[in-house]
C-alpha cells in the first residue's frame, strides 16, 4: 500500500489562543439587531461595464443561519468591497437558492450543471463541497469535470504558502474533488455522535462522552426503550433526516475492529475484512431490537427541520453530525443549544482516527468573464486573521495558516466550556493518527466494491428498523463482490 501523508489531527496555538481571545466583531446586522442576512438577490449573468470599470461577483455563498460562521462571510465580504471599490460582490446563499427540490445542496448541484450543459455562467464562485460534486458527478458521468470547468488553485500565486502543509502534499485532497484544489480549505470538521442532554437526564442515562464502547452504546438504547414503554413515550434512539449519515457509526464501529488504521482502511478485501463487515451489520441488527432506533420518516424530514426538532422538541437522544452543529445549534438559540454536546463515537475495539475532513467549500468557474476578481476574493479568505477568526468563531480548525505555531502547548489546558474542551480531548487523545472520512465503502470492499454511499446509508437505516436482516444485506453483498471480482 502507498504510504500516504495524511491530515494530522494538529491543533494550532492559534487554536488555543484564539479560543481563549474571545469572539471578535459580530457582522453585519439590520436594525433589528440580527444578523444581516439582506435581500435575496437572483444572480444574472455577470458582466463588466467598460464605462464605470465595475466588477459584480456572484457567489453561492454557505453558512446561512450558522451564527458566527455566517458573520464571518459578510465580514469577509465587506472588507473585500471595501479594499476593491470597483468591486460588487453579490451574496446569494445555497439555502436561498432558486428550485423544486428540498435539500440546498441538489439545488447547488443543479446550478453547477446548467452552467457546465449550457455553457452560460450565471454563477462567477459556486458552492462545492464534496456532497455536491457527487451530485454534479453523477448527473454528468464524468468524476473529473472540474478539471475543465473549475479553476485549480494549485497554480494560484500564494496559494500553497497560505495553506497548512498536508493540504499542498498529501493527493487525497484534489482526488475527493475530481483532482482540482478547488479554493482554500477554511473549514475543517470532526464527525461525530451528539446527544441531548435533557433527553439523557429524563430517561435516567449516564452518556458517557469519552471512552464509549458498543456494549455502552447498546445499554442506552435499552434503558431508553424500557423509558418509552413505561412512560407512554416514543424518543428516538437516534434522529435521521433525508441527509443521513448513519455511516459514520457504521464507519468507526467497523475501524475499530483492526490493529491500525492503515489496515482498516486499505483499499484490499481480505478475511478479516470480511468478518468485521458481517459483525458490524450484526451490531446494527442488535440495536434494532430496541424499537424506535430511528424517527419514522426520516426519508422526507429536510436538514432544517431535523435540527430544528432534534434543539427543540427534545424528540431524540443522538444524532450522527459534524462538529459544525454547533454554529447550526447556537443559531438557532443560544440558550437551548447548551444542552446539546458532541461525543467520542463508540467502539468495538480500538479507536483508529477520527472522521472528519478540510474542505475548501467554494469554487471558481474556469469560464466566468470575472474569472481572476473572483480567484482573488477567495484568496481573501486565506489570511492568518481570518484562520484565527474561523477557529474562534466556530470551535473548529481550518486547513489556512495563522500567525502562530502550528504546535500547541500542553500547558494550555484549561478551557471551561465544552465545545473547546472536546476539541482539545481529540486533539490529544488521536495526536498523530488520521483525520479522514472514508465515505464510500471501497475501504470496506475493496477497489471491486459493489456498495454505494448512498446505498449503505439506505441499508443501514433499513436494519435499524428491523425492515432488513444483517445477514441477508451481508450475503447479497458478498454475492455481488463475487460477481465483480470474476
Amino acid at each position: 500500500m502507498r504510504s500516504a501523508r495524511w491530515a494530522p489531527l494538529a491543533l494550532s496555538a492559534c487554536f488555543a489562543l484564539a479560543l481563549a481571545a474571545g469572539c471578535g466583531p459580530a457582522g453585519d446586522r439590520d436594525d433589528s439587531g440580527s444578523v444581516g442576512k439582506g435581500a435575496v438577490e437572483r444572480a444574472e449573468p455577470v458582466s463588466t461595464t467598460a464605462d464605470a470599470g465595475q466588477i459584480q461577483i456572484n457567489w453561492i455563498g454557505h453558512w446561512k443561519g450558522e451564527e458566527k460562521r455566517e458573520n464571518l462571510v459578510y465580514e469577509v465580504k465587506k472588507e473585500y468591497e471595501f479594499l476593491h471599490p470597483n468591486v460588487k460582490i453579490n451574496l446569494v446563499f445555497n439555502r436561498d437558492l432558486e428550485g423544486p427540490d428540498p435539500a440546498y445542496k441538489k439545488r447547488a448541484a443543479h446550478a453547477i450543471i446548467r452552467m457546465v450543459e449550457t455553457g452560460e455562467i450565471v454563477w462567477d464562485i459556486i458552492y462545492l463541497d464534496v456532497a455536491v460534486y457527487e451530485h454534479v458527478t453523477e448527473h454528468l458521468q464524468d468524476p473529473h469535470w472540474v478539471r475543465e470547468h473549475v479553476v485549480d488553485f494549485s497554480g494560484v500565486p500564494g496559494f500553497a504558502d497560505s495553506q497548512k502543509d498536508f493540504i499542498v502534499q498529501d493527493p487525497r485532497y484534489r482526488e475527493k474533488v475530481g483532482g482540482n484544489l478547488t479554493a482554500p480549505f477554511v473549514e475543517s470538521y470532526i464527525q461525530s455522535m451528539w446527544y441531548n442532554t435533557e433527553v439523557a437526564a429524563r430517561a435516567g442515562l449516564a452518556v458517557k462522552e469519552r471512552d464509549m464502547t458498543f456494549d455502552d452504546l447498546l445499554g442506552y438504547a435499552e434503558k431508553l426503550e424500557r423509558y418509552n414503554r413505561d412512560n407512554g413515550t416514543s424518543v428516538s434512539f437516534i434522529k435521521l433526516s433525508s441527509w443521513n449519515r448513519i455511516d459514520l457509526l457504521f464507519e468507526n464501529l467497523f475501524k475499530s475492529q483492526f490493529e491500525d488504521f492503515p489496515s482498516a482502511v486499505e483499499k484490499t478485501f481480505n478475511a478479516k475484512k470480511k468478518e468485521a463487515f458481517l459483525q458490524t451489520l450484526l451490531a446494527f441488527e442488535k440495536l434494532s431490537a430496541c424499537q424506535p432506533v430511528v424517527n419514522p420518516g426520516w426519508e422526507r424530514l429536510t436538514f432544517n427541520d431535523f435540527k430544528e426538532e432534534f434543539l427543540f422538541d427534545d424528540d431524540a437522544l443522538f444524532i450522527m453530525a459534524g462538529t459544525f452543529m454547533y454554529s447550526n445549534f447556537r443559531g438557532l438559540d443560544v440558550e437551548e443549544s447548551e444542552k446539546m454536546r458532541p461525543l467520542e463515537n463508540p467502539v468495538m475495539g480500538k479507536a483508529n482516527g477520527l472522521i472528519g475532513d478540510y474542505t475548501p467549500t467554494f469554487a471558481v468557474m474556469k469560464k466566468s468573464a470575472n474569472r481572476d476578481a473572483a480567484v482573488d476574493f477567495l484568496m481573501s479568505w486565506a489570511t492568518p486573521k481570518n484562520a484565527e477568526k474561523w477557529v474562534r468563531y466556530t470551535k473548529n480548525l481550518t486547513g489556512i495558516r495563522g500567525h502562530l505555531s502550528e504546535t500547541v502547548s500542553r500547558e494550555i489546558d484549561v478551557f471551561e466550556d465544552i465545545y473547546e474542551q472536546y476539541i482539545m480531548d481529540m486533539e490529544s487523545r488521536y495526536r498523530g493518527t488520521p483525520m479522514m472520512y472514508m465515505r464510500t465503502p471501497t475501504y470496506v470492499l475493496g477497489e471491486n466494491n459493489p456498495v454505494s454511499i448512498t446505498e449503505l446509508r439506505k441499508k443501514l437505516a433499513e436494519i435499524l428498523e428491523g425492515k432488513l436482516r444483517a445477514r441477508d444485506y451481508f450475503d447479497d453483498v458478498m454475492r455481488r463482490l463475487e460477481e465483480r471480482q470474476k
